[in-house]
């Protein structure tokens, strides 16, 4: 806070300054001209003429010829007198009028000036200290607002459905620049809809924008209109689905060993962002291997669609899982070593996951016993934890099933304090030798190039 402070008054204190020198600068030239009465007299000249739109000389002998008649007369004192008397009224009147003009023109240069400083001020969040203790700046949050006729275009009027839920229907859609998209509109009516729920999706709006980032399922923009009535979340559409499909779902393709670490650090990448990078961070909430989707070269991005937001509810008793999380506390980046339980659950819920990936097991099924209880016998022994290993896994790195083993017993620990995610992230990617790099989904012309290798290779191989 006191940072701010200093950078605030500072940069007010610069500006003032700068409006006082202006101002200055002005009335030392409004009282240099006004000493010349007979340039101030050639400019009134030049803006009336320019207002009447006639030229300065016409409207120099129109003045003229409204003076007061000069009559030659013996007393020559007299008709200089007249003269004088007749050019003093022309000159007060002009240079009144040029005062006035200027004045005016020096209060609304202020004012702009002013104005652009202020939205300035407001578009950029004050400083405030990060995660890791620097001072960063906020930018202003832009959201993207897609027509609702666009939309309709891209997801083949919203025929292509790719999931749905009480709460909502997902289309899958391309946009007129190619890039896929994953529609989230709401199924509910206008009567349905009171103010507090329009409250909540705009800050569930905003607090989607804000998350960038390679390993997230990242928000594309919104759309919102009364009729018909809609309001829908846009996001990245992810083309293999989730990852809890790969490990449960048999007519889903079979993940190996590798594809599996890569995954799990990839999703480790993710959470870390949301915790510790994010400013205020968030923690997820919901996370498990159903938020993992997979993109076309099978890197994992997290989703965030059920993760911040203010909690919302279809009527008083039944809250809507979407709108479950919420963002912590941490407004000035304190440190979050020390977990609260909503982040703390985020790690607990990390160690299932690793579970989940190495077993290939899911965390609660009708009749076994639930995956932590059925793994904590085998955590311990480093010589057994090949029983816990997924079957269909073959081969398997026995040293790194150690190094992710350790990790999820570290996550799952009741009794020691658990790791952070910037300490789980280290961990995988020291043992498991992947980094973000490797993990990180390709661009497209990369994937491209990647896949014509193959193919020259293959070729090779088959002459």
């Amino acid at each position: 806070m006191k940072h701010r402070n200093i950078i605030l008054n500072g940069s007010r204190r610069l500006y003032l300054t700068r409006i006082v020198r202006t101002l200055e600068k002005t009335l030392t030239g409004i009282m240099f001209l006004a000493k010349s009465r007979l340039l101030w007299l050639v400019i009134g000249l030049f803006f009336l003429a320019s207002v009447l739109g006639l030229p300065a000389p016409v409207v120099a002998a129109r003045l003229l010829a409204d003076a007061p008649t000069i009559v030659q007369d013996p007393n020559e004192g007299d008709v200089e007198s007249s003269k004088s008397s007749a050019f003093n009224r022309v000159g007060i009147y002009v240079v009144g009028f040029g005062c006035a003009v200027l004045l005016i023109a020096t209060i609304s240069v202020v004012a702009v000036l002013y104005l652009r400083h202020k939205r300035k001020m407001t578009t950029v969040s004050p400083w405030r200290q990060g995660m890791s203790g620097q001072l960063q700046r906020e930018p202003e949050i832009i959201v993207p607002l897609l027509e609702r006729e666009a939309l309709e275009v891209a997801c083949e009027d919203f025929s292509n459905i790719i999931g749905s839920s009480p709460d909502c229907v997902v289309y899958k859609g391309t946009l007129p620049d190619g890039t896929e998209i994953a529609a989230t509109s709401i199924q509910m009516s206008a009567a349905n809809w009171p103010p507090h729920y329009e409250l909540s999706f705009r800050k569930k709006v905003k607090a989607l924008a804000r998350m960038k980032h390679p390993h997230l399922v990242n928000f594309i923009g919104y759309c919102t209109k009364d009729d018909p009535w809609t309001r829908i979340f846009v996001f990245e559409y992810a083309s293999n689905g989730s990852l809890y499909d790969h490990l449960h779902n048999k007519e889903s393709e079979h993940l190996g060993w590798t594809a599996r670490m890569r995954l799990v650090v990839g999703a480790a990448i993710g959470l870390k962002y949301m915790h510790h990078e994010l400013v205020p961070p968030v923690h997820h909430s919901n996370f498990s291997a159903e938020s993992v989707l997979l993109t076309d070269d099978y890197a994992a991005k997290v989703s965030t669609f059920g993760v911040t937001g203010v909690p919302m509810m279809r009527n008083d008793s039944q809250k809507s899982s979407w709108f479950a999380g919420k963002t912590s506390g941490h407004e000035n980046g304190a440190s979050i070593d020390h977990l609260d339980p909503d982040f703390e659950n985020d790690i607990y819920s990390f160690g299932v996951f690793l579970l989940e990936v190495i077993t290939g097991r899911p965390p609660e099924s009708e009749g076994a016993p639930p995956l932590v209880e059925w793994a904590r016998e085998y955590l311990s022994d480093p010589k057994m934890m090949w029983y816990m290993v997924d079957p269909t896994l073959k081969p398997y790195n026995h040293d790194e099933l150690v190094a992710v083993c350790k990790v999820a017993s570290m996550c799952l620990s009741t009794e020691s304090p658990r790791p952070s995610l910037l300490r789980i992230c280290d961990m995988l990617t020291d043992n498991l030798k992947l980094s973000p790099d490797v993990v990180a989904a390709k661009s497209p012309a990369a994937l491209w190039a990647q896949l014509e290798l193959h193919d020259d290779s293959s070729s090779e191989v088959s002459t």
